[in-house]
């Protein structure tokens, strides 16, 4: 039996996702998948079917599971990949962020197969770059709308709220903001106070105790079931990663955007509204004369400016004021055209990528 080890960045909750939809389709074509990892893509990995080693990178217990594996698959991981790279083992690279990186970073390129997830700007990018990556369509499972009368209510997504942009306090501050943003907001009224707030178990823990009494529900759920969640919700409103924006393109959901926490979801968000995908999505950029964000922005210039910028923003009387006009204003939109919108770009970005990947990397292992 061929064994994969599988490793995910631990940014958020969108890596992560994208490794266990691949890995369950290798073991339905017989492959063995063990999960090596730790921090939040460990949280996201112990809820599903894959066997996971809780080991650093340079630790010797991490070095003999891939030593003693037949592959290694990596969701924009480097640390376990170097490792495997350097014992010489078979290695695979999922990206899904490649259209804003200032550079491919060259383990990647080094990789047996690069697969990049299409966006926009994808393809522009890797012709710059001369890559010979292999570009597939949504890393989501896939799933049909469900229908109209079994929708109902408001679901919230935060996503896992750890990054390095703010740290432990900072993922706090954020959620804060905008579940106090989201309590005083029409959106809420209108369907009598309830909402379900989704998000990592820290986060989840603090949200409960902070704001006990309200009519909101708050729940760190398996990914299988929150997307069953997202599935039956008339609205959705979340944090602009990209998984679960795609998630909900491909359901028919409405979906509008709450302000970015890192990055990636700065860039995904300001895409989004530049197509009209993300109306009544508040973006930071909108409280600020000027910011000293650029794109493809190398990771250590970006990192502390953007934890600045999230630090003060998240305190910042104006940005709130921001927040509750946004969301006062999601009811006008006409969501049933928004929803048809989101779903033509999903379809747009191809078939479905898991597959593709499991299909090829089961054949070349």
């Amino acid at each position: 039996m061929t064994t994969v080890v599988c490793c995910a960045r631990p940014l958020g909750y969108g890596p992560a996702s994208k490794l266990h939809l691949v890995a369950e389709q290798l073991r339905m074509r017989g492959a063995r998948t063990v999960f090596l990892g730790t921090g939040l893509a460990r949280e996201f990995a112990v809820h599903g079917e894959i066997d996971v080693v809780d080991a650093e990178a340079d630790a010797t217990r991490a070095r003999s599971v891939i030593a003693a594996a037949d592959a290694l698959l990596s969701l924009m991981d480097r640390d376990y990949l170097r490792v495997a790279q350097e014992l010489s083992k078979p290695t695979f690279v999922v990206d899904s962020l490649v259209w804003m990186r200032d550079r491919i970073p060259e383990d990647f390129l080094a990789s047996t197969r690069y697969w990049v997830q299409d966006f926009v700007g994808v393809r522009e990018r890797l012709a710059e770059t001369a890559s010979e990556a292999v570009v597939v369509g949504p890393i989501v499972r896939a799933m049909d709308p469900a229908p109209m009368d079994a929708r109902a209510g408001v679901v919230v997504n935060l996503g896992g709220l750890e990054s390095p942009y703010q740290g432990d306090a900072g993922g706090l501050r954020y959620a804060d903001f905008v579940v106090e943003g989201l309590l005083r907001a029409d959106v809420l009224r209108a369907f009598d106070g309830h909402a379900l707030i989704m998000g990592g178990r820290r986060c989840i823990a603090h949200l409960r105790q902070r704001h006990a009494g309200t009519k909101l529900e708050f729940a760190s759920l398996p990914h299988t079931e929150a997307l069953a969640r997202l599935r039956r919700s008339a609205i959705v409103l979340s944090t602009p990663g990209l998984t679960t924006a795609l998630e909900c393109f491909q359901l028919g959901i409405p979906t509008f955007f709450l302000p970015p926490q890192n990055y990636s979801q700065w860039w995904i968000l300001t895409r989004l509204r530049e197509r009209d995908l993300a109306p009544r999505s508040f973006h930071w950029a909108d409280t600020l004369l000027d910011h000293p964000l650029t794109e493809r922005m190398p990771e250590e210039r970006r990192v502390p400016l953007l934890r600045d910028l999230l630090d003060r923003l998240t305190a910042d009387a104006e940005a709130a004021r921001r927040l509750h006009d946004t969301l006062d204003g999601v009811l006008a939109v006409d969501r049933t055209a928004l929803a048809a919108r989101q779903r033509s770009f999903f379809d747009m970005l191809g078939a479905n990528g898991v597959t593709a990947i499991a299909g090829e990397l089961a054949a070349l292992c």
